[in-house]
């Protein structure tokens, strides 16, 4: 699309990305940016040009002549406009790359918020846009509302003495130790499903997140690939990882998915290893078991007679996916297992990758003594 283009303005998208039903662009600068362009880009059903809508008056509306798209607008000020489309990713795409060829400058979110903001606050900010549950949006707003900027400051030492270093010491070592949680209130959990082929893991996916994700086929070596599926439970987000049956495989690409399933067991948070307790208990059982110590072992098939004659671990969980008995307990178990201990509500979190780095800096600065890299990297931290 080409168009006489004027002053240039910005436009930004400000709905994470992801399903949606509706998505809300941004342009600043000039707004007759989208009356400018040759044809005009918003058709209004009121017949006036973007320029001509009252400021604050909602405004409904098509976007360009071929395949049109039904936008609402609205001036929110002179110089910024909101499009609100559907929330799918064609739509969005669409209406920004419009926008760019009739000559405004795309421009992602956290850059914008870092133009009015401090790299912290955009930085909770774009922590809150990414929550996926209101669990995890709640401890985020709680950060953002003050919680953990303060928690920030009171790392600052009065003096460089002992006792100072001592209690700074203490509180940083407390926001160090949530890292981990914090990292996944914006990033699932991962917790990876092993078994030897034909255990039944797509099924139990499948009965966990309440609909058919997984392909479910009583052929051995169904699953070639990783399957993920993302969830939640108990307000937790989840991403369940389907893998390949562990086996010994001559079939060079079964082979591969069984390799991809082990990096993918070494990387997990958590690991949940089925076994089938209708089928008398193989040797490839009896690897995985010892092979990966610490999962949670299931029982699966338990509403079939059971053919280990004793042989099941004593900690391992019975569960059926075609009854569903078990999965309760299989999911508190999978919670008790990612998040050992809950921080309380007024409990400082760190969010980012960056708070992170700049923490753990911290930490190693009051190691070394050193005083003038210690209030640096907080200084940063707050910047």
């Amino acid at each position: 699309m080409t168009g006489q283009q004027v002053e240039q303005s910005t436009v930004t998208l400000l709905t994470p990305r992801g399903r949606g039903a509706v998505a809300t662009i941004r342009v600043c600068g000039n707004c007759q940016t989208i009356d400018s362009a040759d044809p005009s880009l918003f058709q209004a059903a009121n017949g006036r040009r973007m320029a001509q809508q009252p400021v604050g008056r909602i405004c409904f509306g098509h976007w360009g002549e071929q395949q049109q798209e039904d936008v609402v607008v609205c001036r929110i000020s002179n110089d910024v406009v909101e499009i609100h489309c559907h929330g799918g990713d064609a739509a969005v795409g669409r209406i920004l790359e419009d926008l760019k060829s009739a000559g405004c400058c795309v421009q992602p979110w956290f850059d914008s918020l870092v133009e009015t903001a401090s790299i912290f606050e955009a930085e909770l900010h774009n922590a809150v846009s990414r929550a996926t549950t209101l669990r995890t949006a709640e401890i985020l707003l709680r950060q953002q509302s003050g919680l953990l900027h303060a928690a920030i400051k009171q790392l600052i030492p009065v003096e460089w003495t002992s006792e100072e270093i001592g209690r700074v010491t203490g509180r940083l070592d407390g926001l160090i130790r949530r890292i981990d949680f914090g990292r996944h209130l914006t990033s699932p959990w991962n917790v990876v499903i092993a078994g030897r082929p034909n255990v039944g893991k797509s099924s139990l996916i499948n009965a966990l997140v309440g609909f058919s994700r997984s392909i479910v086929f009583d052929q051995p070596g169904t699953t070639r690939d990783v399957v993920d599926t993302e969830t939640a439970f108990q307000g937790w987000p989840v991403r369940l990882a389907d893998t390949a049956g562990i086996r010994d495989s001559a079939d060079k690409l079964e082979s591969a998915g069984i390799e991809l399933a082990r990096e993918r067991l070494a990387d997990a948070d958590c690991r949940i290893l089925l076994l089938d307790i209708s089928q008398e208990p193989l040797p490839e059982d009896d690897v995985l078991l010892v092979e990966w110590p610490n999962s949670i072992v299931v029982a699966h098939k338990c509403d079939l007679p059971d053919l280990w004659n004793g042989r099941v671990p004593q900690s391992a969980i019975q569960v059926s996916s075609l009854t569903k008995h078990g999965l309760e307990n299989l999911v508190d178990c999978l919670i008790n297992r990612l998040i050992p201990a809950i921080p309380p509500d007024d409990a400082a979190v760190p969010v980012t990758k960056r708070q992170t780095d700049l923490l753990l800096s911290a930490r190693t600065a009051i190691g070394r003594n050193d005083e003038t890299e210690f209030r640096t990297a907080v200084q940063q931290l707050l910047n």
